[in-house]
């Protein structure tokens, strides 16, 4: 077996033990693996790295004499060997890095330095006996400007800059990768870690937290004008004093379309459409204590069509001064915010950056922000086996993901029959009258 077809082996089986854990331990014993592995865990690229840094200097060549205007009469030499040859050299490159592409997956059975001198004869012998191979080269680069070239620059040499521009940053994000494993895996433990500190456990979006099931059901994402997607989800059980819930974490993520004008250089302007990405984070729950209620601190979300139909605004300048509420009913929203709730949202939005609050009309909460949950990070890596088992096997708190979770709680603790001061009291008093007495108390106490 060859040597890059083992290292290959022995970090695939490493990944899976990661992704097969289901306790602290479990990754310790992965970065014990790592310390005390039998086998290679580094792979051997030298020939690889050297095809990379020819493909990365013939490209930078290539658009000097391109782009520069510096022609064959000034770099005659130079330009041939890079341009005029790149039918010998460039066939030989491409070659090799397929070549280690299929020995690392054990497709070859000779050894990498055999391949490449296999490859390099091949190419001699095909120079020798096939004397129309240069002309065949040059015609499919022209074949192949024409279809990418733009202006008035040479179609063949700019598909040959074309093809070295692609292949050298593949394999440049290629054998970064490969070299960095370490880095990666470190990552996806730490952050296994951290699930299992908090007691969380990534998963895949039932079919009601699906993006379309979610769309339908809430206004918060129905963000942006392009594509949007569920980048990440986590499960998870929060226990309080009076309230346990179930929750899930997501990291939401949409595209913003916008028209972009700039001067041409001519006196005129150009358009052009950019694509912003943006991303949205927060927590999904059942909520039993309110139904059809929005409150976003953002503004960014039209509610015009939306179920919310009444806007409603408290006694409280400060708190209208961040969120904009509206709500199937002006009793629901009264209801919800009574002078203890309004002070535990604007904490909330002092800790997040544009908070919304939803709650469906069936009873679905939907709390998010800007602010990204889980921005705990590493300090050590498998690059040190004995510093990152120590601070493994410590404990991770997501701080921001638990001022999440006190916040919900607050809301539920507030919402449970937050407007009854005794049952004789609910007996007694109308809607109206509640509304009434839960503006006034927040005039009060505000």
């Amino acid at each position: 077996m060859q040597h890059n077809q083992k290292v290959a082996q022995h970090i695939a089986k490493l990944r899976s033990d990661v992704d097969a854990a289901t306790s602290q331990d479990d990754l310790l014993e992965v970065i014990t693996q790592v310390k005390h592995h039998p086998g290679p865990l580094d792979y051997r690229d030298k020939i690889t790295h050297s095809v990379k840094w020819l493909l990365i200097s013939a490209c930078v060549l290539c658009i000097f004499f391109i782009f520069m205007r510096l022609w064959y009469e000034q770099v005659e030499p130079l330009a041939k060997l890079v341009i005029d040859d790149s039918c010998y050299w460039l066939p030989v490159a491409l070659s090799t890095l397929l070549a280690s592409f299929c020995h690392e997956r054990g497709w070859l059975p000779v050894p990498m330095v055999v391949s490449f001198t296999l490859l390099v004869a091949a190419m001699a012998l095909v120079t020798i006996y096939v004397p129309e191979w240069p002309e065949a080269y040059w015609t499919a680069l022209r074949i192949f400007g024409y279809v990418i070239s733009v202006g008035e620059i040479d179609n063949q040499q700019f598909a040959l800059w074309f093809i070295l521009i692609i292949t050298s940053s593949i394999t440049w994000v290629w054998l970064d990768y490969r070299a960095n494993w370490r880095k990666h895996l470190s990552d996806k433990i730490f952050l296994c870690d951290a699930l299992f500190n908090n007691g969380l456990k990534q998963t895949k979006p039932a079919p009601e937290d699906k993006l379309d099931a979610l769309v339908k059901q809430f206004a918060e994402f129905r963000r942006g004008s392009g594509t949007r997607d569920i980048e990440q989800m986590f499960a998870g059980q929060y226990q309080g004093e009076q309230h346990s819930f179930n929750y899930k974490l997501y990291h939401f993520q949409y595209t913003i379309k916008r028209t972009q004008t700039s001067s041409d250089g001519n006196g005129g302007y150009k358009t052009k459409t950019v694509h912003e990405h943006r991303d949205r984070y927060g927590m999904l729950l059942d909520f039993p204590f309110a139904n059809g209620l929005c409150l976003d601190a953002e503004d960014e979300v039209k509610l015009k069509d939306s179920v919310y139909a009444e806007k409603y605004q408290t006694e409280s300048n400060a708190f209208n001064d961040i969120y904009r509420v509206q709500a199937c009913d002006k009793l629901t929203a009264a209801r919800f915010l009574t002078p203890a709730m309004i002070e535990t949202l604007l904490d909330l939005n002092r800790n997040f950056i544009s908070p919304m609050v939803e709650i469906a009309p069936d009873g679905r909460l939907c709390i998010a922000s800007t602010s990204k949950l889980i921005i705990e990070k590493r300090k050590h890596s498998l690059a040190k086996p004995d510093e990152f088992y120590q601070e493994i096997a410590g404990h991770t708190e997501l701080k921001r993901v638990q001022k999440l979770l006190a916040a919900v709680y607050e809301l539920m603790r507030l919402s449970d029959n937050n407007f009854v001061r005794n049952p004789k009291e609910s007996v007694n008093l109308n809607p109206l009258t509640q509304i009434k007495n839960s503006e006034n108390n927040a005039h009060v106490s505000l």
